[in-house]
């Protein structure tokens, strides 16, 4: 089974709970650059579709760009399954995940094949940091603060993926991204933090 995944992004408007300085929007893009990358190189996705209204991300290679529509995080999501068939598999994946990597993504989209609806809670499994259907048209994306438990209300099931997994620790504060560092970040990511690090020293 083949995936479209879809990952809203705000982009460097995003993460405003990050306590990271200077270099808050820059890790806000990074996050999502590494989302992306690994999305792209994962074997079970087909295609990627980025709703974003970010232009430094508007030229990303090997994705598909949709605009957001500005108006919340649904109709981003909204916005971009639109372009998948409403049979054919997608996922919503966010984009604040760092320490995602194709494998991760791969077996946890693995798992959602043998479900019609299905979710990745985040490490304290109460937000969602991932949600797939095998059909486009059976999505019911209800993200937000408590989402994991509205999924299930909506009769996704929760995938028995591992709190080890980089897909379920999504990044909003500097205790997330302590923690997605001690998995190991994306090349993006890691990048920014190096020159963060640079500039205080000198």
């Amino acid at each position: 089974m083949r995936w479209t995944v879809v990952l809203p992004v705000k982009g460097q408007s995003g993460k405003s709970r990050l306590d990271a300085g200077d270099a808050r929007a820059a890790l806000a893009v990074a996050f999502a650059l590494d989302a992306i990358a690994a999305s792209v190189a994962c074997p079970a996705v087909e295609r990627v579709v980025v709703v974003t209204g970010d232009e430094t991300l508007a030229a990303t290679e090997g994705v598909e760009v949709v605009a957001d529509p500005g108006v919340g995080l649904h109709a981003a999501i909204q916005a971009g399954i639109a372009l998948v068939a409403p049979g054919a598999p997608a996922a919503v994946v966010l984009a604040d995940l760092p320490a995602l990597t194709p494998e991760a993504l791969d077996d946890a989209l693995a798992l959602a094949a043998e479900q019609p609806r299905s979710y990745v809670a985040d490490a304290i499994s109460t937000g969602t940091t991932l949600l797939a259907a095998r059909r486009a048209d059976a999505l019911r994306p209800r993200f937000g603060e408590g989402s994991a438990e509205r999924h299930r209300a909506e009769g996704h099931i929760e995938l028995p993926v591992p709190v080890s997994s980089g897909l379920r620790v999504d990044v909003d504060e500097l205790a997330d991204l302590h923690l997605a560092l001690d998995l190991g970040v994306g090349a993006h990511t890691r990048a920014v933090l190096d020159g963060a690090r640079a500039t205080d020293a000198a």
